[in-house]
């Protein structure tokens, strides 16, 4: 009898345990599961579909407001692209110092809200004093709409949301002009020159960060993030944040205006709920190279040169598997968000002087990650016939002859690879081909039996 009960409670144990690996099998099934779902993103299929070609190097670049036009800022010239053709619609001169008669490159740019015009900034550096710190011309015709001269020049400029005024870190503190009267409405002093500028979407706050141009005091405050209120007739200094070892690089409010984030030269970024002065834990291990990075519109993703990834959820502070990521020594580039389509743009400066822009869409393949899991990866390159390597030689007739894995035959190419070489009675196939845009075609090989 005993040896009976011990049978069963062996039994129990081991149908218990075979339960519990299971569970726990599934768990770690459903932990992978998720994982991968919370690093996919709509940039895992990205295309590209544009790369703009620029004879100079580009030192920085701009989305327009409603998402059609691209500012790219060359040597001492803006260029207009048109994002939907990919084409130069206008180029714009930069600013031009008379005493030495030479154009000036811009050193900072901004759309106003209608993405109607464009304003550009400069500042004094060295014998290189610009007639004009501020400029502000047409889109549509060219023509200057604006021009405001400051002795010191401006290092960056911001529209307000609605496109009335501009400011510019000018000189030491910031100032406000009425657009497009030019007229000067008020200004506020940083004690030193202000590096960087950021707006909150809703125009009441301003963050700030001063130039570290000299050692000692000033060198401190080259890391620390002023807040401004902007909305009153006297502006006035609400908080302060501290956060970088270094000086910082960039400032941006994101679109929903709940976090700024801000980057120091040596790569790392910080988001701050500002109104609470506190930072994000999530995203506390966020580091871009050169301190570069872009906002999503949607305040969802953030763009960087980061080691493991072109994108970061910037919510969860993971990485996002996508297509952009490049390899480490080219992690260096420009690059931006279109504020109203899923484009990005990314800069690849050349070492002959040239640079490129390429024009990434998230719109262009559609495919949900549960169809994506219902293909197999296949290297390709291994069934090209013709580019086989190998150190004995093959027998004439084991030899079956393809075309090559290049040509101008998309059909031709896509069948060498993956088409049946001899056809028996017993099988098919049916090739179809698709031209979704220009520079792109989709092959579909399908084989019965």
């Amino acid at each position: 009898m005993s040896i009976k009960l011990s049978l069963k409670y062996l039994t129990a144990i081991s149908i218990a345990l075979s339960l519990q690996s299971g569970i726990k099998a599934q768990s770690q099934t459903d932990s992978l599961g998720n994982l991968r779902q919370r690093l996919t993103s709509e940039w895992e299929g990205a295309v590209l579909t544009h790369s703009l070609a620029s004879a100079t190097e580009i030192n920085a670049i701009e989305f327009s407001p409603n998402g059609k036009l691209l500012a790219s800022v060359g040597a001492s010239q803006i260029s207009i692209w048109n994002v939907e053709t990919g084409e130069i619609q206008r180029v714009l001169p930069g600013h031009y110092a008379s005493e030495i008669k030479l154009e000036i490159a811009p050193t900072a740019i901004a759309f106003s809200p209608d993405s109607q015009y464009l304003a550009s900034a400069t500042w004094s550096q060295g014998l290189l004093s610009p007639d004009q710190s501020i400029v502000v011309r047409d889109l549509s015709t060219g023509k200057v709409k604006l021009k405001i001269a400051d002795a010191d020049g401006c290092r960056q400029i911001a529209f307000d949301p609605i496109g009335e005024m501009i400011y510019g870190a000018c000189g030491f503190g910031v100032t406000a002009w009425s657009f497009p009267t030019g007229e000067k409405l008020f200004s506020f002093d940083t004690e030193y020159a202000v590096e960087a500028i950021a707006l909150s979407p809703d125009g009441k706050v301003m963050a700030t960060v001063d130039a570290n141009v000299s050692a000692g005091q000033q060198g401190e405050r080259s890391n620390q993030i002023q807040l401004w209120q902007i909305d009153s007739d006297t502006p006035k200094l609400l908080s302060t944040l501290d956060g970088h070892a270094n000086d910082i690089a960039q400032l941006r409010f994101t679109a929903d205006g709940d976090r700024l984030v801000s980057s120091s030269y040596d790569g790392k970024i910080n988001v701050w709920n500002w109104q609470q002065g506190t930072r994000d834990r999530r995203t506390n291990n966020l580091q871009s190279d050169d301190g570069i990075f872009s906002l999503s519109a949607n305040s969802q993703l953030i763009a960087g040169n980061f080691h493991s990834s072109t994108m970061t959820n910037l919510q969860t502070g993971l990485p996002l598997i996508n297509v952009m990521k490049l390899p480490r020594s080219q992690r260096t580039g420009i690059l931006a968000f279109n504020p109203q389509t899923e484009i990005f743009a990314r800069v690849q400066n050349k070492i002959d002087g040239n640079s490129q822009i390429d024009l990434w869409s998230a719109e262009a393949t559609q495919i949900s990650p549960s169809q994506r899991d219902n293909y197999r990866s296949l290297a390709i390159a291994k069934y090209w016939t013709n580019q086989i390597q190998t150190s004995q030689p093959l027998a004439k007739e084991n030899i079956v002859i393809k075309p090559a894995s290049i040509g101008t035959d998309i059909k031709e190419i896509a069948l060498s690879a993956l088409g049946l070489v001899e056809i028996v009675e017993s099988e098919q196939e049916e090739v179809q081909v698709e031209y979704p845009h220009d520079d792109s075609a989709n092959v579909t090989i399908t084989q019965t039996n």
